[in-house]
């Protein structure tokens, strides 16, 4: 059987991609096809014989391709594709993803999404969709550390893509507090921030680290706590799940998959942002029980089932 994954990188490579989608789902249906006994291949290309096409999360390198073109030669092979759906970009009101994924949803394919929340979404559409949670990152749980720093360091990680959420809470919310901002991520992210003209300037000191797994858990150990603000509402847990892994209480703004956690973390209420600054240890015993729930949930060998259940009940050749 042979697998082609529709994405801009090789699949060894996906273990150590920055994007999420990549090293939290890619690398896992990689490995599970490899489990399988399949052949697997990755590209912008659509070979001849692949019995399942898997299109990934479109990014820019995929879009300059003309990923349209790649998905009328999808929909000529009359075989089975899946989609990675992991942002509602369908809600969007415009913009080039939208009339992407507009056209991926007219093909006969099937849409994989990480949370229950895109899935009923997608129902509705008439869509088959199938829901397989992002996977963890290949790091250990940390436990809590208490730094007593006078002026407190504060994690925030993630992509790009989720920079502006950053931004809005350090100019509103966060605005006039004094703290020293360790920010890893993609140097697209700092080149954002440098470019942004605040409205009222945080008084936060904003330092940036390129991402990378070893980067993220090396600056988190000398963090007092973390914070999570959000912009996308459909987005998966992987990086509140990361957070709390890395040992870290945090300060979070709720969405659709956070809320199974909500016992576990702060938001972003004044009295509840004083306190977090004030005495963040107070939220060690709450991280530890998230760490729990979370080795439960997440066990490698639970997702990678999934995954393999996926492409056997969807291989149809």
């Amino acid at each position: 059987m042979h697998l082609h994954i529709i994405s801009p990188i090789n699949p060894d490579q996906f273990i150590s991609s920055n994007l999420a989608s990549n090293r939290l789902r890619l690398h896992f249906l990689y490995n599970a096809a490899l489990q399988l006994g399949f052949r697997v291949t990755g590209g912008l290309n659509i070979p001849d014989f692949a019995n399942i096409y898997y299109v990934g999360k479109i990014t820019k390198e995929i879009e300059e391709k003309n990923i349209l073109d790649i998905i009328d030669k999808l929909n000529k092979k009359k075989t089975t594709i899946l989609v990675d759906y992991t942002d509602d970009w369908l809600d969007a009101s415009h913009g080039r993803n939208k009339e992407i994924y507009q056209k991926l949803m007219r093909t006969d394919s099937t849409v994989i999404v990480p949370i229950k929340g895109l899935q009923e979404k997608l129902n509705k559409r008439g869509k088959k969709t199938i829901v397989i949670p992002d996977g963890i990152d290949t790091i250990p749980n940390f436990d809590p550390r208490n730094h007593n720093n006078q002026v407190k360091n504060v994690l925030w990680h993630g992509h790009s893509s989720n920079i502006f959420s950053l931004i809005r809470i350090i100019s509103t919310e966060l605005v006039d507090y004094k703290f020293n901002l360790h920010l890893v991520s993609n140097s697209n992210a700092f080149e954002i921030i440098k470019k942004t003209n605040f409205k009222k300037t945080p008084k936060c000191n904003i330092t940036g680290h390129i991402w990378s797994l070893d980067k993220l858990q090396t600056i988190s150990t000398k963090c007092d706590f973390a914070i999570l603000p959000a912009n996308k509402k459909w987005a998966s847990a992987n990086r509140l799940i990361t957070t709390f892994r890395l040992g870290l209480p945090v300060i979070v703004e709720t969405i659709s998959s956070y809320r199974e956690y909500s016992n576990y973390y702060s938001n972003f209420k004044k009295n509840q942002i004083i306190e977090m600054f004030s005495s963040p240890e107070t939220w060690h015993k709450s991280v530890k029980l998230a760490q729990q729930k979370i080795l439960k949930e997440f066990a490698p060998k639970r997702l990678f089932d999934l995954w393999k259940a996926c492409l056997k009940n969807n291989n149809n050749h």
